[in-house]
């Protein structure tokens, strides 16, 4: 039997993160994780030059440039393991189960707790994509598609939408009837970017 995902949004806010890691793999942790508040610290042995610019923006994420030790799992609450290196990833894999602390390794979604979603923020809304860890270029081409359908000048149009809502409860105390102005805003989003009737 094929069991399903769970899709969840966590709330990483002062979580400690660790990345091993310094490659493609790491940039694309660390620009997914860029505006989560969470505490992050990079460990590699070497890092690209696209990860030093990209860290060089935040001063605030720790950075060490060695090997990772057994030690630097501990007081995790979630854990990147994105070296070239499959015996390592496996090993700190093992001994961050051994903590009961959540592991993802890159590309090898069977020694993944939990796998990295594609995502597309559209002001206060925010679409996942995943496949599962098993194809990582569907979930980057179904992102281009949500972005091209709702375009970066729309994104304030979600928020005041939001706020709309917000307002509503003020200006319409009656539920049935403030139920169904919403209705008509969503049908008409629905008709503008998805062409329903």
């Amino acid at each position: 039997m094929n069991f399903k995902k769970y899709p969840i949004f966590l709330n990483l806010e002062n979580k400690n993160i660790l990345i091993v890691g310094g490659g493609n793999a790491c940039l694309e942790k660390l620009l997914g994780l860029e505006f989560t508040g969470a505490n992050l610290h990079v460990i590699s042995i070497d890092f690209s030059e696209e990860v030093k610019t990209f860290l060089n923006k935040y001063p605030n994420i720790k950075v060490e440039k060695r090997a990772v030790k057994e030690e630097d799992l501990n007081h995790r609450e979630i854990i990147f393991l994105a070296t070239s290196d499959p015996d390592t990833n496996l090993n700190f894999r093992k001994i961050g189960k051994e903590k009961g602390i959540w592991v993802n390794s890159v590309d090898d979604p069977k020694n993944c707790d939990f796998y990295s979603s594609s995502t597309v923020s559209i002001g206060p809304v925010q679409f996942a994509i995943s496949t599962d860890g098993k194809f990582a270029g569907v979930s980057s081409t179904l992102r281009k598609l949500f972005e091209e359908i709702i375009p970066e000048e729309d994104h304030e149009l979600m928020e005041t939408l939001f706020e709309m809502r917000r307002n509503l409860k003020e200006i319409l105390p009656d539920n049935t009837e403030r139920r169904k102005v919403l209705k008509e805003i969503v049908h008409n989003l629905d008709s503008r970017y998805f062409h329903k009737d």
